[in-house]
């Protein structure tokens, strides 16, 4: 800064903050200098030269020890080193701005970092302020690129109903344990939205969040709906399955993840839970209490009735339509495939090699294979729920199926299905007269005699609450 005027105007400035601390003749009590020195911070100012309207803790500490060495010239700001002059070579200021780009979240000390790594710049060519000023001149400072996607989070929209399906797993709410009826047993919920009509196009509460539970789910959803463009989630250990990336690859659909830490695209999916946790689990509690609701079926029996007669026939706050309605406006032939085709689609596949009696394990299964297979890596392809029925493949031909020779686990263990142990005593207690899920199964019903059709095609369920 070569204007002397503005010079003197900042050292007075600069000492009429710290006045009250250098000027002190008696010495401060322990935590007294800190805590002037933060109040003094907490305020707002209008600074010579300068648009900034506040002054860190760091800066005033800086002027106290500038004016104990060198008085009022140590308040005055010091003249900009030869190196922060120095300009950037404009490839390397474009690799800056391209990583920067790429990833908003980098500080500046990250861009030299990977620029002095990579050898595009010299170690300590490149100083921060410099490149700090350059990526502002160009529109590129973190703040400003950070508070552009906040902002593209809210304006996003998608056009037409099933281009984009949100999923995810909430832990709502303790149901007897189904092996020890004196504990709760948290039970889990995973749904699938329509990120256009908001439309629940499948919902249902389980005991864990595997993989085959999410299959379920969107197998469930593809038979009711038809095939979505793009399924979102986020990044936990079931969504980013490798087996479920096949899946969707085969039925053509695209498989996205938000962001780690940055949960703003999966709204609509949040949205719901919290309605969830204030309209559908208050009830759901009553009911537990009440006895009414003691298993899964129930559980699931109640949201069924919850989603058909009230969320889905209700106005939504966003789209001031009902879910309902907002599908009925679907502009494409929804893509559909048969049961057996999702079937197939959704086996899950192991390798193994078989050894030399023509066996091979699967999940501590034995089973006898083809006997030219022998010492060949084959690929096996069954449901979790049945490992009755493997399939044989070998160079994508496929060979007849798996014999059993010790089926010890006939379900894969981890598919965690449990049976409940059932009290004949247990009889429900008196339950209110307004019965919400009762008023609701009356609503959904109500609407299935109105319009059948429309309400099967849009939401795949039966009169009986069957999917």
């Amino acid at each position: 800064m070569d204007d002397p005027v503005l010079q003197e105007q900042l050292a007075a400035f600069r000492y009429s903050l710290i006045a009250p601390i250098v000027s002190r003749q008696t010495p401060m009590l322990p935590g007294e200098l800190t805590r002037q020195l933060e109040e003094i911070a907490s305020r707002s100012y209008t600074i010579p030269g300068s648009r900034k309207t506040a002054v860190s803790v760091r800066s005033l500490e800086r002027y106290i020890a500038g004016y104990r060495k060198d008085g009022w010239e140590g308040l005055k700001p010091r003249p900009r080193s030869k190196k922060n002059n120095r300009s950037i070579a404009p490839d390397v200021l474009q690799k800056a701005i391209d990583l920067r780009r790429e990833r908003p979240e980098r500080s500046v000390e990250q861009l030299i970092y990977l620029l002095e790594r990579s050898g595009i710049a010299k170690q300590g060519e490149i100083a921060p302020s410099t490149l700090s000023r350059n990526l502002r001149q160009h529109g590129l400072s973190r703040r400003e690129l950070l508070q552009d996607v906040c902002e593209e989070h809210r304006r996003f929209e998608v056009d037409d109903v099933h281009l984009m399906w949100q999923a995810d797993f909430q832990h709502t709410l303790f149901l007897p344990d189904p092996r020890n009826a004196k504990k709760k047993k948290k039970t889990i919920l995973f749904a699938i939205i329509d990120a256009y009509s908001r439309i629940c196009v499948h919902a249902e509460f389980y005991w864990d969040e595997k993989l085959p539970r999410l299959e379920d789910s969107l197998k469930k959803a593809i038979l009711a709906h038809g095939l979505c463009e793009q399924f979102y989630c986020d990044n936990g250990a079931a969504f980013s399955s490798h087996h479920l990336i096949r899946i969707c690859g085969r039925l053509g659909i695209r498989l996205s993840h938000s962001r780690p830490y940055k949960p703003e695209g999966r709204g609509r999916i949040e949205r719901f839970f919290r309605f969830i946790d204030t309209s559908f689990k208050p009830e759901a509690y009553e009911k537990i209490e009440q006895g009414g609701i003691s298993n899964l079926k129930e559980l699931n029996g109640g949201l069924v009735s919850w989603l058909d007669g009230y969320y889905h026939v209700r106005k939504h706050g966003a789209t001031g339509r009902t879910p309902l309605e907002m599908a009925a406006t679907c502009k494409r032939t929804m893509r559909r495939l048969t049961m057996a085709e999702l079937t197939e689609i959704f086996l899950w596949e192991e390798s193994r090699k078989v050894d030399k009696t023509g066996c091979v394990s699967v999940f501590g299964n034995t089973y006898e294979v083809s006997g030219d297979l022998s010492g060949e890596k084959v690929n096996l392809r069954f449901d979790p729920f049945d490992l009755k029925v493997i399939q044989v493949w070998h160079n994508d031909a496929r060979y007849p199926d798996a014999v059993p020779l010790d089926l010890t686990r006939p379900v894969y263990e981890r598919t965690g299905s449990v049976k409940a142990k059932v009290k004949a005593d247990e009889t429900p207690k008196d339950g209110p007269e307004i019965d919400f899920f009762r008023l609701a199964e009356e609503k959904r019903r109500s609407a299935w005699a109105d319009d059948p059709l429309t309400f099967a095609t849009k939401e795949g369920v039966k009169p009986d609450g069957k999917r």
